[in-house]
């Protein structure tokens, strides 16, 4: 059972590091420079000009830089998020609502 157990952990860390290979030099040099927007959850209020939002199915809460008229967003509000190349170039640009786009 525990060779069982190590065999798992290690086929789990070889897919893991596979992955990471493939997306470090297959995928990310082909979407560095790409524009995307997505919705995501608000998580913490503005607060500095800054509004912490959750990706949907993901837990980690990202503290964005957003527009004035976003301020008012509360927590479990969706919003809309601009994403130029990276998610360090991410920023609120509004509420969720799609009669907005």
């Amino acid at each position: 059972m525990n060779d069982t157990t190590n065999l798992t952990g290690a086929m789990k860390t070889l897919a893991d590091n596979i992955g990471k290979y493939i997306l470090e030099n297959y995928v990310k040099p082909y979407t560095k420079s790409t524009v995307q927007f997505y919705r995501a959850e608000v998580a913490t209020a503005a607060s500095g000009g800054k509004i912490g939002v959750k990706r949907p199915f993901d837990t980690t809460v990202q503290n964005l830089p957003s527009v004035t008229s976003a301020a008012g967003l509360a927590v479990g509000d969706q919003c809309i998020v601009f994403m130029l190349g990276s998610p360090v170039n991410s920023f609120v640009i509004g509420d969720g609502k799609l009669s907005n786009l």
